[in-house]
């Protein structure tokens, strides 16, 4: 078993108040939320608070979980709810993440009203994954599974790096990788994408994207500066989800990116969101597709 990397601090939105004893943390109303004792009635609006609670084993402190869970026979509840069904539901926390906390003020404000205890939290940086999945089994009385859970997770991700560690320097490649192509950007050299290229030993042509805000997972890299280091890209990646949208025949057909070398080539390749983003172990699949796809011999 190899030793646990150092507890960052991970986010909790708004009042960036993280451990302050290890003890609690600060709800979005100001509500002192306990984690030296389990929470029983929690809601999750978010796939991988849900996914993450039950791989830890509490799935039965769920109440309430988005749409995206619906098939676990759990109520599902949405950011467009009435506050009445959540009251009606009496949860002891509603877990959700900073989108539902940025587009949905007025549940916010409803929420807060009614005293709910609602914290926003979902890492954006590799080093905040731990402080995240130990957060969850805290708030649920599960924290010896999450740290098991994140023992697993650097094992396997472990044997991965040394598989990458194995290829020769000349047979490196330099990739691109693709986050929202409507708007020209990349991920962020913090983000979790740009640590599985980091993994795989894989050259990022975006090595001085400029993040599109403090903290955000995405960073702007202009059309201009992506062709001009076109010749350099060997393999294009895109995820595909809910931050875009982008095909195969979107890139190629996309004007100026014929001085692409990848794209002339037709080495683009399309990765699930989730695979790349999602903070759950499900990253271990993102960074085995990824070196399958830039080092077959090797994945």
């Amino acid at each position: 078993m190899i030793k646990i990397m150092k507890l960052l601090s991970v986010f909790i939105f708004v009042t960036q108040l993280c451990f302050p004893s290890n003890k609690e943390l600060i709800s979005e109303s100001g509500k002192i939320v306990d984690l030296t004792k389990p929470h029983t009635r929690i809601i999750s609006l978010y796939g991988a608070h849900t996914d993450i609670l039950i791989s830890i084993g509490a799935v039965g402190n769920l109440i309430g979980v988005d749409k995206s869970n619906a098939d676990l026979g759990i109520e599902v509840f949405s950011y467009k709810d009435s506050v009445e069904k959540f009251l009606s539901a009496k949860p002891d926390l509603i877990l959700i993440r900073p989108m539902i906390r940025d587009r949905f003020s007025r549940l916010m404000r409803s929420l807060k009203n009614a005293n709910l205890a609602v914290v926003t939290i979902k890492p954006t940086k590799f080093e905040e994954l731990n402080n995240y999945w130990l957060t969850l089994g805290r708030l649920s009385g599960h924290e010896k599974e999450a740290i098991q859970y994140m023992d697993d997770f650097h094992v396997n991700l472990a044997k991965l790096k040394e598989k990458a560690d194995s290829i020769p320097a000349e047979e490196r490649k330099t990739v691109f990788f693709e986050a929202r192509h409507k708007t020209n950007q990349t991920t962020s050299l913090e983000g979790i994408p740009a640590y599985i290229l980091g993994v795989l030993d894989i050259a990022n042509i975006a090595y001085d994207a400029v993040p599109a805000k403090k903290g955000s997972s995405v960073a702007d890299f202009p059309k201009e500066l992506l062709l001009s280091r076109g010749e350099k890209i060997d393999i294009y990646l895109a995820q595909y989800g809910a931050m875009n949208r982008s095909t195969v025949d979107i890139i190629k057909t996309a004007p100026g990116y014929r001085a692409i070398r990848a794209v002339r080539e037709e080495e683009i390749y399309i990765i699930d969101e989730y695979d790349v983003s999602r903070p759950t172990n499900g990253l271990l699949d993102g960074i085995k597709e990824i070196g399958h796809i830039v080092y077959p011999e090797y994945f």
